[in-house]
This record gives C-alpha cells, sequence and structure tokens, in this order.
C-alpha cells in the first residue's frame, strides 16, 4: 500500500490528523470562489482540485482526484499531508496537478518548495485562478521559488474552469458557463504570473 503512514517531517509539519478530500463542489460554490477577478475582494476561503496521475513499475495507475478547502490549514497543506500519508510511495512516480482559486501563500509555497525537495519522484503543474497579492514582495518570492524548482506555473484558462466543471463539481450534467470577462480577466492573471516569473 502506498502513503508514508504520516505527513512526512519538515514537508508539511505536524497535524493533528489526516485531512480527507471532500466531495464534488456546488456549482454555485465554484462560480464565486472560483471567478478569476483581478480583485476578488471578500473571498477568503481557498479551494484545491487535484489530479494525481501515477506510474508503477512504468505502468500508468487510474489517477486520484478530489477537492480541498482552507479548514485550520491552507488546502495546499492538506493536500500534502494526506497525500504523504495515503498515496506517496519512493517506488512510484507522480504527476499532480492542483487547480487553485488562489495562488499559494508565501508560507505554503516554502512548504511546497521542501516537500519537492525531499521528494524528486513528485512533479507538480499549478494552475490558479487568481494571484493571492500579487504586489507583495514575499508572495511573488514564494512563486519564483516554486517556478525555480521546475514547477509548472500558469493561470487558469476557460478551458481549465470547463475541466474543472466537468470533473470536481457537482453539475448536474449542465454545460460549463463561464462569468463575464472570464478571457480578459484571464489575460491579466497570466500577464501579472509572468511578470512575477520573468
Amino acid at each position: 500500500m502506498a502513503g508514508l503512514g504520516q505527513a512526512c517531517e519538515g514537508c508539511c509539519g505536524q497535524m493533528p490528523e489526516i485531512s480527507y478530500p471532500m466531495g464534488r463542489l456546488d456549482p454555485k460554490t465554484f462560480s464565486f470562489e472560483f471567478k478569476n477577478l483581478p480583485y476578488a475582494y471578500g473571498r477568503k476561503s481557498s479551494y484545491l482540485c487535484f489530479q494525481v496521475e501515477r506510474e508503477q513499475h512504468s505502468s500508468p495507475v487510474p489517477s486520484d482526484w478530489g477537492v480541498f478547502k482552507n479548514q485550520f490549514y491552507h488546502a495546499e497543506l492538506r493536500f500534502l499531508n494526506w497525500f504523504c500519508a495515503e498515496k506517496l510511495s519512493p517506488y512510484e512516480h507522480y504527476d499532480v496537478t492542483w487547480f487553485l482559486s488562489w495562488s499559494p501563500c508565501s508560507t505554503c509555497a516554502k512548504k511546497i518548495a521542501i516537500f519537492l525537495g525531499n521528494h524528486k519522484n513528485v512533479r507538480l503543474s499549478i494552475f490558479v485562478s487568481r494571484i493571492y497579492y500579487f504586489w507583495k514582495p514575499a508572495f511573488r518570492q514564494g512563486l519564483q521559488e516554486l517556478d525555480h524548482l521546475g514547477v509548472q506555473l500558469d493561470a487558469m484558462s476557460f478551458h481549465d474552469f470547463k475541466h474543472c466543471w466537468e470533473n470536481f463539481v457537482d453539475n448536474q450534467r449542465m454545460p460549463f458557463r463561464c462569468w463575464k470577462k472570464v478571457h480578459r480577466n484571464y489575460k491579466f492573471v497570466l500577464r501579472k504570473l509572468n511578470e512575477i516569473l520573468r
């Protein structure tokens, strides 16, 4: 069985218990929390939709997927805690994809960097709806450090929102209908992210 049994020492710290992924998101919650506004006031929650593709003995294994929300701990740390305890094995390679309503804060970015430094068999891609405090140096430096470690960082496009709607939202078979200015806001977030990573 995969999983190291508890949070990796030095990676995501010691948490009182393992956090498990929640069910699919309510459509209204998704549309509110993932709306890619340039300045999203009043959105204090952070959501992380994830996919984990793994390879065992050079053969692909069905993926894990789910959603984490910040509750007592940030969503990124809740994922790492669960992933270390339940899934991570030194004998497999992992492609992990996150779709985040907010980019990682400076503290989470440091924890993610430590985790990736300790686990070379994990490759991480992060797609963000919005950039958290993109004007603050510490938050910019955290994203730069992840970029230097080889993390793929990108803004969520229309296709990414549609993918999340179809895979992480209790959509009742309703098609995805994007909000106004989704494409213009995507360009704004992408421009800010490129400025940070330049």
